[in-house]
């Protein structure tokens, strides 16, 4: 059974996906070499789980996946560390059954930290992924507001970023000796010192385990693709399509395979003066809170300082940017769909000729077992036929001799 289970709850936005992609690369390695297991056939199992834990509807049926990912953990012999964001959110009550179901096993949560600054904007971009129609302004607004927890924003977001919040509730639980805030770095660090703190709370030597293979799965929008996502997805719900078809074809097929790769080209989004005074009040009271908590602190609180990066505000953008956004966008989604079109093709037609080549078979088949006296006699003569010259080659083979 696994002696300790790590928890890696997040925060959204705080380099989740980097450091799920990483173990999930060196999933093997980490198992043979390092003792941890990183449970699952794929994060994605991870994910129902979760789900299952919390019981989030939406997508596969989740039913058991706690269950199974729970019995593969206890049948391991090492350690364990599971990787899922949205655990940051969980209730007292969910806490305490993750804490009972893994007994004997010592849970030790892990919480990557990222400051505020970013955090309020990469959120934004991704709300609107996720068919939320908020305006800069707006959201900022309700975030920054004294009754922000009753705001739609609000309540969203801080369920998810409080850290004071977060870390209070889950230590309350496992105990803070067994509380892990794992900060990231502040722009222009090696993305690699996250891996690395990373790797000193979960027992191995991060140098030896290869980097992940795609770094921008979960890239931040531009600004002119985010305002192009909050127009369209007033669209989606106008003509009525449901959220599992809004997630693939528009945040994964638009979203994050179109329009994340264009964020070099476009600009940040920027938070305005008058914003940033609540943002740095906030994170002071985030740091002083960790520093007070007595949760084991990986890297340094002053990394949780906001940083609030050179951009343009929605209002400053033409409209003209964001009409050769999604003239741009239109253009790869319909190139895409050519291709893929092309792949189907292709396909059918080899599936045609398989299925023609079988039916012959299946008919030459039939037809012999309907003659099987005629079959037989002249597989017997063509038989008899090869006699003669197997004999003469037997014979010219033992003159050689």
């Amino acid at each position: 059974m696994s002696d300790r289970i790590f928890l890696h709850i997040g925060v959204p936005k705080s380099g989740t996906s980097y450091v799920q992609r990483r173990l999930l690369a060196n999933k093997e390695q980490l198992a043979q070499e390092a003792g941890l297991l990183f449970p699952g056939q794929n994060w994605g199992d991870q994910v129902l789980a979760v789900r299952d834990l919390r019981r989030i509807r939406g997508g596969r049926d989740r039913r058991g996946a706690w269950k199974r990912l729970r019995q593969e953990m206890a049948a391991w012999p090492g350690a364990s560390v599971v990787s899922m964001e949205w655990l940051c959110a969980a209730d007292e009550k969910t806490i305490e059954r993750i804490v009972a179901d893994v007994a004997p096993a010592q849970v030790e949560v892990v919480i990557t930290a990222r400051d505020l600054g970013r955090t309020v904007a990469a959120a934004w971009q991704e709300y609107l992924q996720n068919r939320r129609e908020w305006a800069w302004q707006d959201f900022l607004t309700q975030l920054g507001s004294p009754t922000t927890r009753e705001t739609p924003a609000g309540s969203h977001f801080w369920a998810q970023q409080d850290l004071t919040d977060i870390v209070t509730r889950w230590s309350g639980i496992v105990g803070a000796e067994h509380t892990h805030v794992v900060t990231l770095p502040h722009p222009g660090a090696d993305p690699g010192v996250l891996w690395e703190r990373m790797a000193q709370v979960l027992g191995f030597d991060a140098a030896r385990f290869a980097e992940e293979g795609e770094r921008d799965a979960n890239e931040s929008l531009g600004l002119q693709s985010a305002e192009l996502m909050r127009r369209v997805n007033p669209l989606t719900r106008r003509d009525g399509l449901g959220y599992t078809e809004y997630r693939s074809g528009f945040k994964q097929a638009l979203g994050k395979d179109v329009l994340a790769h264009r964020r070099r080209l476009e600009s940040r989004v920027a938070v305005p003066a008058d914003q940033q005074g609540w943002i740095r009040e906030v994170a002071a009271r985030h740091q002083a809170s960790i520093a007070a908590s007595g949760a084991h602190v990986v890297g340094d609180l002053g990394d949780l300082a906001p940083i609030f990066a050179d951009g343009r505000q929605p209002a400053e953008v033409p409209a003209e940017e964001i009409l050769d956004t999604a003239a741009e966008a239109l253009n790869e989604v319909a190139q895409r769909w050519l291709a893929t079109r092309t792949e189907l093709r292709h396909a059918e037609a080899r599936e045609r000729e398989l299925s023609a080549a079988l039916a012959a078979a299946q008919a030459r088949v039939a037809e012999l077992e309907a003659q099987p006296v005629r079959f037989a006699v002249r597989r017997g003569a063509e038989g008899l036929r090869e006699v003669p010259d197997r004999v003469r080659a037997r014979l010219r083979g033992g003159a050689e001799r």
